[in-house]
């Protein structure tokens, strides 16, 4: 059996990627530079540096979305897998452009070409605003459920809009097109976009609590209040998203207060 590799199987989408897959061998970010890859049957490049406000190295950005990126593709026969699925960002549509969404931008022009030459199975997905139960306690909607359920002030802009897609559903997406080969650009989101304001009054209701929130006027130079998937491409290949915004928020408050110790009064 051919090897299935997986980088970024630690963060949020491969923790819940790898958990759908019966085998696979895991590249440590760290590692990649210096591993040599047996034949393989399919790839899943997951690894990222970039999107979280406290990563600001541009040094590690570039390395992290590009470099390690070429050292994979110098070491893969693409006549020979099934499939390579890289996984990019929709902030690559946003007007105002950041270090991050270009080196993404970069990687799929890259990957883009293999696939020209090549004729090579080669999936970039490009998720949009991806939540779910184990999403990183520094984005909006696990920020908001902290804030309704621990007081804790926040930081709050209403306006800007975004395309929520839950965990599971973007689990199931990369792996329905991975098994069917495709090839390009594909889209993950649910087609539909909410306020901020709009995700803080699901919270509060889920919660039953308010929010302690201080409204400022901007957070993010990139934040629009357009942001959602018109690409359904992958809808073609029989996937479809069955979440709903609010059930995933519902899932992310019960795992909260399941976590959160009690405290005695």
């Amino acid at each position: 059996m051919k090897e299935v590799y997986v980088t970024g199987s630690s963060g949020f989408m491969g923790r819940n990627l790898t958990r759908k897959m019966d085998h696979y061998t895991a590249i440590p970010h760290e590692d990649i530079q210096k591993t040599e890859l047996k034949p393989y049957s399919r790839f899943f490049f997951l690894s990222t540096y970039g999107n979280m406000a406290s990563h600001d190295d541009d040094n590690m950005i570039l390395q992290a979305n590009v470099g390690d990126l070429m050292r994979v593709l110098e070491q893969t026969d693409f006549y020979k897998i099934n499939s390579f699925v890289y996984t990019s960002s929709s902030s690559t549509k946003l007007k105002t452009q950041t270090m991050y969404s270009r080196s993404k931008r970069a990687a799929e022009e890259i990957l883009l070409s293999f696939i020209e030459k090549y004729s090579a199975p080669i999936c970039i997905i490009q998720p949009f605003s991806v939540t779910g139960v184990g999403e990183q306690k520094e984005h909006l909607i696990p920020t908001l459920i902290r804030s309704c359920m621990e007081g804790e002030m926040i930081d709050f802009v209403p306006e800007p809009s975004h395309d929520f897609i839950d965990i599971d559903d973007v689990v199931e997406g990369m792996m329905s097109l991975s098994n069917h080969r495709v090839r390009g650009i594909y889209e993950l989101g649910s087609g539909k976009q909410y306020t901020n304001r709009e995700v803080l009054g699901m919270v509060e209701r889920a919660t039953g609590k308010k929010a302690a929130v201080n409204r400022v006027d901007s957070m993010r130079n990139y934040d629009t209040e357009d942001w959602a998937s018109l690409n359904y491409r992958a809808r073609s290949y029989g996937w479809l998203p069955k979440k709903s915004l609010e059930t995933s928020i519902e899932e992310m408050v019960e795992d909260y207060v399941k976590r959160t110790p009690k405290k005695s009064s």
